[in-house]
């Protein structure tokens, strides 16, 4: 699974990353957790959604707290998940996420990244209105079964979209409902990682020094 993340490049080269223009209200985040705002790309523009996926027929908004990841093998099967996979796709950036071990009987966090640098997970998103009319956007990141330099740390892994392939994983015109091959071929970057201070378990916790490596 995918239930925490940070981004810390800053707002000039992610836009031109993106080719899109910058956000207007961007500061690194570094314990991006599920039901905060994240950054997202979709419609040649960055954005932001509320991180758990809120389906168009829930009843409220508490259904999307535990709808922050969707499974690459379900994802345009589940009722929660196929509307939005088939029309609304979107780039989530990161700079890495974390994942947590079970060593010694206690949970390790580690710090799981791409020299660091700026990469884009694939996600969905959803419009959805409560009794008011007022409107929430909301995404899921999708994941898949981990590949052999993160299934030391977890079993799954967010699905990664390579630059190349951007178009393609945000192309729905497409009448397929099976996963684009795209997602085969983008979930296999060697991963680094390393064990940080058990400090980002919670969630309320911001800062760099979160993902200094421990000593």
């Amino acid at each position: 699974m995918c239930g925490r993340f940070f981004l810390d490049s800053n707002a000039r080269d992610i836009a031109e990353h993106y080719n899109a223009p910058p956000p207007e209200i961007f500061s690194a985040r570094y314990n991006i957790a599920p039901t905060t705002p994240v950054m997202a790309y979709c419609d040649k523009r960055l954005t932001f959604f509320r991180w758990g996926l809120i389906p168009s027929w829930a009843k409220d908004i508490s259904l999307g707290n535990r709808m922050f990841n969707a499974r690459a093998e379900t994802v345009a099967e589940k009722s929660s998940f196929r509307q939005a996979y088939r029309r609304r796709r979107c780039l989530i950036p990161a700079n890495g996420f974390y994942e947590w071990r079970t060593e010694n009987e206690r949970k390790q966090p580690y710090c799981c990244h791409l020299d660091h640098s700026l990469f884009s997970m694939a996600g969905i998103w959803e419009h959805w209105q409560d009794a008011a009319g007022n409107e929430i956007q909301s995404c899921a990141i999708i994941t898949t079964e981990a590949n052999h330099s993160m299934s030391d740390i977890h079993h799954r892994m967010p699905v990664h979209i390579a630059p190349d392939n951007y178009n393609a994983w945000l192309d729905c015109s497409s009448e397929k409902t099976d996963i684009p091959d795209v997602l085969i071929r983008d979930t296999s970057p060697r991963y680094q990682y390393y064990a940080v201070n058990t400090t980002v378990n919670n969630a309320r916790n911001e800062g760099r020094d979160l993902i200094k490596a421990l000593e």
